[in-house]
């Protein structure tokens, strides 16, 4: 679980240019992985830009609420031969007159009234803002998933990596001890050749277990942001802190989803976009006022201008008698939508109560596997401690010996998938209850 304060430390850092992914060294705990994933995941800053899109359309003048106003300016030269007849009969003629024209003017224009649409589409831009608050959580959920299952993955890995060490280790003492009875004429040839397979393969093991654990932390550095070939040591200490009946759960995921959350937001849009639909079949009455300047210059005539400027201002009123039923059409697919909106919430809803029994189950079943996976590790290392004691006796073979060896390594690393799978089943219940970010 994280809080709201850390993600919002983070998206400082996400907000400013420049900035490059850190280094790592040293020892990571999964605090500190979110932390980073938080600042520099790809993904997220993408989101953190989707949802700076939304507050910038959440504003008054993008719902025209406010007024608009324009300046206009402009200049003309015209050159052209004119010829006017006078009452008497007479012609007046006057050729190769130029004139230049200025004109300049500022209007503001205003709605006044427009069936409220106006503010149905605010309401809409602030119900969007706030869905797109809604998605933005989940990709910081998504996110911190990510770096959940890759930094258990590496805690995995690592863990297996010793443990891969440690029998290689067993090997290789084993080989050298059937090396040094051999000498003493204490063990065969076969002795010493079964001792340096086992130990080869060990060998072999402990390479391929060693690309799985640098396959990993390269996996969970890209979801951190973070250069790939950045090399760490992670925190494999773990602790289980969900204890929530089904029922707690079930209710939990009806309340705090963000799944669910995002989807009454998506549901009251479209209830908004009837309303605005509706306001369509309203008188328009809007309002402008306006200042204009106009001036003309004559190359050659007794008139050498003529100028004039002054305000005006008025209103106009727009109503929509027919436009082919389109209104009528726009309004029954408005509610169509609402509908289908309504009946992908009880969708989502149905879906969400499976997927929370599910994952509560799954935390309980495999915290059920880690209790018998560790008491299979505690048995089958009492019996390898037994089996090593009675091997320098004597008393059991080199095959027996090797069972045992197996035995005890296989059990651990069953121990140690099972721990890290049990939380990362942990995590994931955290999130469809909606108590990963807080």
């Amino acid at each position: 679980m994280i809080k709201k304060t850390n993600i919002l430390a983070g998206l400082f850092f996400l907000t400013l240019s420049g900035i490059h992914a850190p280094e790592i060294s040293g020892e990571l705990s999964l605090e500190n992985a979110i932390g980073l994933a938080i600042t520099n995941n790809y993904n997220l800053k993408i989101a953190k830009n989707q949802l700076q899109q939304a507050k910038n359309n959440n504003s008054l003048g993008n719902a025209g609420l406010l007024p608009s106003a324009t300046l206009s300016g402009g200049v003309d030269y015209t050159f052209s031969d004119s010829e006017n007849e006078t009452i008497s009969g007479g012609l007046i003629k006057n050729n190769g007159i130029g004139a230049t024209v200025y004109n300049a003017g500022a209007r503001v224009n205003y709605t006044l009234f427009d069936g409220f649409g106006n503010r149905y589409f605010y309401k809409k831009l602030q119900q969007s803002d706030k869905r797109q608050e809604i998605i933005f959580l989940q990709q910081i959920e998504n996110t911190m998933l990510g770096v959940v299952n890759g930094y258990y993955s590496v805690c995995s890995a690592q863990q297996n990596l010793k443990l891969a060490r440690e029998s290689m280790q067993i090997s290789k003492d084993r080989y050298q001890k059937a090396l040094d009875r051999r000498s003493y004429g204490q063990a065969n040839k076969l002795d010493v050749l079964n001792a340096e397979v086992d130990m080869n393969s060990d060998s072999t093991r402990t390479l391929n277990t060693e690309q799985a654990y640098v396959t990993a932390i390269k996996n969970l550095n890209v979801v951190l942001g973070v250069p790939v070939r950045s090399n760490y040591s992670v925190d494999e200490n773990i602790e289980f802190n969900n204890n929530l009946t089904e029922e707690q759960v079930i209710e939990a995921a009806m309340v705090h989803n963000n799944i669910l959350l995002s989807q009454k937001q998506q549901e009251e849009i479209t209830e908004l976009d009837l309303k605005i639909a509706q306001s369509k079949k309203y008188p328009n009455l809007s309002a402008y006022g306006q200042y204009a300047y106009n001036k003309t210059e004559y190359d050659k005539d007794h008139t050498t201008y003529n100028q004039n400027s002054g305000l005006s201002s008025g209103v106009s009123l727009r109503f929509n008698v027919f436009n082919g039923h389109q209104q009528r059409t726009n309004e029954k697919n408005a509610r169509i939508n609402i509908l289908s909106e309504q009946e992908r919430t009880r969708q989502i809803k149905s879906e969400l109560e499976r997927d929370a029994s599910n994952a509560h189950t799954d935390y309980i079943y495999k915290k059920q596997i880690v209790e018998l996976q560790e008491r299979s590790m505690i048995r089958a290392e009492l019996n390898f401690e037994q089996t090593k004691e009675m091997f320098k006796l004597g008393s059991v073979t080199s095959i027996e010996f090797r069972t045992a060896q197996q035995n005890m390594l296989n059990a651990a690393n069953n121990y140690n998938d099972a721990r890290f799978n049990a939380k990362v089943s942990e995590y994931n219940l955290l999130r469809i209850t909606g108590e990963l970010v807080k």
